[in-house]
């Protein structure tokens, strides 16, 4: 008899987990307690290594409209001029995988596919959304807002910030508090397109191109710097 897995939350991380034990042959249900309505998000990094347990997941990085990350650089935050490259080209062949980005919703969709998959390895997840976990015992019960109850032989907390299943595992009162580190980001994407029809912006989107970009201000005692890369096969680019 398959381990019984139940999975509290149907993010990236839960949707991986989820795919991880589907293929090492575990039933496995995942509740999560949003609708999936409106999804949001922008482009996050996907290094070599994580990169590589997705590819043993079945993860399609084409599919997911996923652009690889040629370099790194570093330029100056009035000149442009380049202070620092770092070249990302060997990173297939040092680590397995190369260095991309993808966007959130792109990598969410793919994972939410190969949970589903009747045609992949092992018995597809369950997924059943609307489902907000309110509280949960040791033994391996959580209780939903709506009253019913889930049980399994094991249950996976992944249910973000604000998770009910910490409080079970690690207690109220002895859990880190969050203070303020004094950084804020704004994180915002532009099509690419819509860049290039600036003349200021145009020779820089060519610059950027297939690069992660840090463009910084050297002459500030703060930190202050832009965060640029392109996702979705290069039709958008995300500034933070």
């Amino acid at each position: 008899m398959p381990l019984r897995v139940l999975i509290i939350g149907a993010g990236i991380g839960g949707l991986t987990t989820g795919v991880a034990l589907r293929h090492a042959g575990c039933d496995v249900q995942i509740l999560e307690k949003s609708a999936f309505g409106g999804q949001v998000g922008a482009a996050l990094s996907v290094v070599p290594n994580g990169a590589r347990v997705l590819s043993r997941l079945g993860f399609s990085f084409p599919r997911a409209r996923a652009c690889t990350i040629h370099s790194w650089d570093t330029m100056e935050g009035k000149t442009l001029a380049t202070l620092k490259s770092v070249d990302l080209n060997g990173s297939a062949q040092m680590f397995g995988e190369p260095a991309r980005t993808v966007h959130r919703i792109d990598l969410h969709n793919e994972l939410l596919l190969l949970a589903a998959d009747p045609a992949a390895k092992g018995t597809p997840v369950r997924l059943r959304l609307s489902s907000e976990v309110v509280a949960a015992t040791p033994d391996g019960t959580v209780t939903l807002r709506d009253g019913s109850k889930y049980s399994a032989d094991l249950v996976v907390g992944a249910d973000g910030l604000h998770s009910v299943l910490r409080d079970v595992v690690m207690g109220k009162d002895t859990q880190p508090s969050p203070g303020p580190s004094g950084l804020a980001a704004f994180r915002f994407m532009v099509e690419t397109e819509v860049l290039m029809k600036d003349p200021m912006l145009a020779p820089l989107v060519s610059a950027c191109e297939g690069k992660a970009v840090s463009i910084v201000n050297t002459k500030s005692e703060h930190e202050h710097h832009v965060m640029w890369y392109p996702c979705q096969e290069q039709v958008h680019a995300t500034l933070i």
